[in-house]
């Protein structure tokens, strides 16, 4: 597993290496005996629980499985320092609840994270003026003030990439819009040429084909072998015209491969996707490409979303007179999941093109199992 670490999370890292380092520094000057190993080993879980949990795509990160459960090791470890060392020397160490807090916005609403930053600012402060029997509100005021403005950042951060994620989404939709608008036009000029070949030419070349048997049998001699010999040029040009017809009328079924690539356009580095179409796979009709489309935009969609995934696999064949599509990533599911809104609204668009979706939700991710037939659409 790949680790990942954006400039938020190294900018935590290195304030807890420098609060760790410059705590360690005065335990080794003080007299002795200090809590060197005890103050160490905790400082150590904090760093190792912060890493992890800042990791996207492990089971301890915040968007894991088990992060919630993990999120309380940290806090926990600060305030066994707070009461392990001497408070006076050590007063700085409520900037590691300030790297706490900064978590809270990735996992629970602004409101509720403001509202625990508060009390555990008055938490922290109360039990460091219980161990020195002083006031502190001039201290909690400023450490406090600190913590907030660290909490109302990172919900800005949050909110900001949330809403490029939109953006970049809504931008990958327009992409396969515009390419599922330029295939159908393509298909549509298509047919319509075949249709002008079908019923200019191959009306002109069948009535020629009949004048020649007519003219095949009123003449003899070597008139009627050049007769005959354009009769077979005329049904030749007919056989060839009709071929032409349907060739036609193939190619202007919409590719399945031109219809998903634009939707891998833009996606996040840290979600590698593999795209595995069967050889000239089409859609036989514009509302199926629709379909098929949609399915894989809002599959793709879940992924980022929900899934906190870093693969994510799309086969397409075809089956039993139609479409398979299988859509999987290897998302760690919380235990609590249920399907959302997306995936209901999938269900329900199978549904009504008289296909099948089988899910398949184990801890290894999302499997989605989608079969419509190649008929069944045209009456949607």
């Amino acid at each position: 597993m790949k680790y990942h670490f954006p400039l938020a999370t190294l900018a935590g890292i290195l304030t807890w290496l420098l609060v760790s380092g410059i705590t360690l520094m005065l335990l080794l000057r003080l007299p002795a005996p200090q809590p060197l190993l005890p103050a160490g080993l905790l400082l150590l879980v904090y760093g190792i629980s912060f890493i992890l949990l800042t990791q996207e795509q492990h089971p301890l990160g915040l968007g894991g499985r088990y992060g919630r459960w993990l999120l309380p090791l940290p806090l926990l470890c600060a305030f066994a320092l707070q009461w392990l060392l001497p408070t006076a020397i050590f007063d700085y160490l409520a900037i590691l609840t300030i790297i706490w807090v900064c978590l809270l916005p990735h996992l629970i609403s602004q409101r509720l994270a403001l509202l625990l930053t508060l009390g555990i600012v008055v938490l922290w402060f109360g039990l460091q003026a219980y161990l020195e029997q002083r006031s502190l509100w001039i201290t909690a005021a400023l450490y406090g003030s600190f913590h907030l403005f660290a909490v109302l950042m990172q919900a800005a951060i949050k909110a900001e990439t949330e809403a490029r994620a939109e953006l970049t989404e809504k931008h990958r939709q327009l992409l396969a819009a515009q390419q599922l608008l330029q295939l159908a036009s393509r298909a549509e000029e298509r047919n319509r040429i075949a249709r002008d070949l079908h019923d200019l030419l191959g009306h002109h070349l069948t009535a020629l084909t009949i004048q020649l048997q007519i003219a095949s049998y009123q003449c003899d001699g070597e008139a009627k072998l050049q007769v005959e010999k354009s009769l077979q040029l005329a049904r030749l040009l007919l056989s060839d015209v009709r071929e032409a017809v349907s060739a036609m009328r193939d190619s202007s079924e919409l590719d399945l491969q031109q219809l998903f690539t634009p939707l891998l356009q833009h996606l996040p580095e840290s979600l590698q996707v593999e795209l595995d179409i069967a050889p000239k796979l089409k859609a036989s009709s514009l509302s199926q490409a629709q379909h098929l489309q949609y399915l894989a935009q809002e599959a793709i969609s879940n992924t980022l979303k929900h899934a906190n995934a870093s693969r994510l696999w799309i086969h397409a064949r075809e089956a039993e007179q139609g479409i398979a599509l299988e859509i999987k990533d290897n998302g760690q599911l919380k235990a609590s999941w249920q399907p959302g809104n997306g995936l209901i609204g999938m269900r329900e668009r199978v549904a009504e093109c008289g296909g099948k979706l089988h899910l398949v939700a184990d801890a290894g991710g999302l499997a989605l199992q989608i079969w419509l037939p190649q008929a069944g659409v045209a009456n949607v």
